[in-house]
């Protein structure tokens, strides 16, 4: 018998219920300018995703020499054969999930502990375990794009209309985060 994915997301955000409540953290206003560490999670089960966003961080590093690290989530058991771990780049997969689709990687524990100035979630629909990274972070200032579901995590929201692409969300959340001083 296979249990469903609602089931075990429920579950999950029973969890990660009881985990936000273990800790504190202050949390502040950070502006693009100010911020050195820099953490970015995103989908990157679809190839094009993840592209964009190791050449975005390629070219943001070489022109602010922040430091970026991104965390991308592969809905699949399995990273594809052209995507791979690299510096400031990782990734789990759904085998890195427990059964109430929590993730377990240690990879994935150390993102979350990390004290980035600045987390940015861009993915715009419902990935329970994108949320409880986000969630649960340790980070300054954690923003993301505006879900009525998803409003808990966030010290800011971008509401961004229609359906925007991973591209068009990076790029709108940059632009107004840098115009906060």
């Amino acid at each position: 018998m296979k249990i469903s994915n609602q089931l075990r997301s429920f579950l999950g955000r029973y969890q990660l219920q009881n985990d936000q409540r273990k800790f504190e953290v202050a949390h502040e206003t950070v502006g693009f300018d100010e911020a050195s560490r820099i953490g970015i999670l995103y989908d990157a089960t679809e190839e094009k995703d993840f592209e964009f966003i190791k050449e975005w961080i390629k070219r943001t590093r070489t022109e602010t020499k922040k430091d970026i690290l991104a965390m991308g989530f592969v809905n699949k058991k399995q990273l594809p054969s052209r995507q791979f771990p690299q510096y400031g780049m990782d990734f789990f997969t759904k085998k890195d999930l427990d059964f109430k689709m929590v993730p377990t990687d240690p990879i994935v524990m150390n993102f979350i502990n990390e004290r980035y100035d600045i987390l940015i979630n861009l993915h715009t629909g419902n990935c329970f375990p994108l949320q409880y990274i986000a969630t649960l972070s340790k980070s300054r200032f954690r923003v993301g794009i505006y879900n009525k579901k998803h409003i808990t995590p966030y010290e800011l929201m971008i509401n961004l209309k229609g359906n925007p692409g991973i591209k068009e969300a990076l790029e709108e959340t940059v632009l107004f985060l840098k115009k906060i001083k």
